[in-house]
């Protein structure tokens, strides 16, 4: 998992909500004509001090 800022990390997918994501951008591709990439962030448990 990469951390992406000090609060949020990119989540782990499995395969069956990755497809719900490729979907959706499918989806929101045809409604907009625009290229559409979505990204999946978790709360990060990395506390700065």
């Amino acid at each position: 998992m990469e951390r992406v800022s000090d609060h949020y990390a990119t989540m782990a997918l499995t395969e069956p909500q990755l497809n719900q994501i490729r979907q959706l951008e499918e989806q929101l591709r045809k409604e907009t004509n625009k290229d559409v990439v979505l990204i999946a962030y978790e709360e990060s448990d990395h506390n700065p001090t």
